[in-house]
């Protein structure tokens, strides 16, 4: 008797565990598929026409955008391009453009991006893309460091899509936000406000001057080096010639954003002045090889450079700057050509060399 009732004990608690692993089953598969089905950051789907989606987080939704929504241009960088407006973009340039910026996003991860899209068998157009001073003496393979990237986003595994799909922060924020977004009545975030900062901050000189301090000693001259060139050609070879070469039926715009006054102090009291410029030099002449490549600058433009009432920060310039670059681009102003480039270079280090960067600070 004692043995039947512990083999009945036993088959009960056997019985326990299955219908248990069965109930967790079907919780989880409920779970995964509320995400897939909504799919708030892009990944399997476009938008669903039945819901609103807050486009609000870069490297968790830029992939999802460049693979399944409809396009036909891209603009993409760092947060220098933030405050384009789509709306702009397409009533220039004639064409159909989506806005996937990464803040702080260095060389490698921006085309990652791009490559990304083409693999997705998008026919892309345009590309308008910046390049940050800041980020071109750098190995080619770098990604910044304080961000934080959902590689499992990034792939075509599906096996570890389980981190998406059975994502308890996925599923109770990003997942529940967009429900939460369409009961509000409020509409999908559109390309002109998705990442735009601009309200976000005050401009001026009285702004800027609070961002930054200068060591009260001037450092030595800084000397571009052979091997701080040959990275500079890695990275843009690696993460901008190259995607050019593969796609000659696209036209890149590609910009040097142009920083304020207040960056060449810093650069010059750090004796990096001619050190940055002979880098920007090196990627431009690389650059300049391709003819689907179209290449701006706007450092020249001292007028604007010197405004700090453009800026909030050494770097950061108001969404009207923004709309300037589109328009200056479309009628080809500050196009840099192997014919020009050059002057461009002997103009630029003559005026921020030469410049009195104490008038900034009285």
């Amino acid at each position: 008797m004692a043995k039947k009732e512990k083999r009945s004990e036993a088959l009960k608690y056997k019985i326990w565990i299955i219908n248990t692993l069965i109930f967790a089953i079907i919780v989880f598969i409920i779970f995964a598929s509320i995400t897939i089905y909504i799919d708030p950051l892009f990944h399997y789907h476009k938008p669903l026409n039945k819901y609103k989606y807050p486009v609000n987080n870069e490297r968790y939704q830029n992939d999802g955008i460049t693979r399944n929504f409809k396009y036909e241009s891209i603009i993409t960088g760092t947060s220098m391009t933030e405050n384009f407006k789509k709306s702009e973009a397409d009533r220039i340039f004639g064409s159909d453009f989506i806005k996937v910026p990464f803040s702080g996003g260095h060389y490698k991860e921006i085309n990652e991006n791009l490559k990304r899209a083409y693999a997705s068998d998008k026919n892309i157009k345009y590309v308008i893309r910046c390049f940050d001073y800041s980020l071109l003496i750098e190995d080619k393979n770098t990604y910044r460091e304080d961000a934080e990237y959902p590689f499992y986003l990034y792939n075509n595994n599906l096996f570890d899509d389980v981190e998406y799909v059975l994502n308890k922060s996925i599923l109770f924020g990003q997942t529940r936000g967009v429900i939460k977004h369409t009961k509000a009545g409020l509409e999908t975030t559109n390309f002109d406000d998705y990442a735009n900062w601009n309200s976000a901050y005050n401009f001026g000189a009285e702004t800027v001057l609070s961002t930054y301090t200068l060591d009260e000693t001037v450092s030595p001259v800084q000397v571009f080096s052979e091997d701080e060139r040959r990275m500079v050609l890695e990275n843009i070879r690696q993460n901008v010639t190259g995607l050019a070469a593969a796609h000659p039926e696209t036209t890149f715009y590609y910009f040097f954003p142009p920083y304020s006054i207040c960056y060449w102090d810093v650069l010059k009291n750090d004796g990096q002045t001619d050190w940055r410029i002979d880098a920007e030099q090196a990627a431009i002449e690389e650059i300049l090889k391709y003819p689907n490549i179209k290449l701006y600058s706007f450092c020249n433009n001292f007028e604007l450079v010197c405004n700090l009432d453009n800026y909030k920060d050494q770097a950061h310039y108001g969404e009207w700057v923004n709309s300037w670059i589109l328009e200056w681009m479309h009628n080809d102003e500050y196009l840099l050509t192997k014919d020009n480039y050059k002057d461009y270079i002997k103009t630029i280090r003559e005026f921020y060399n030469s410049y009195d960067y104490s008038s900034l600070h009285k």
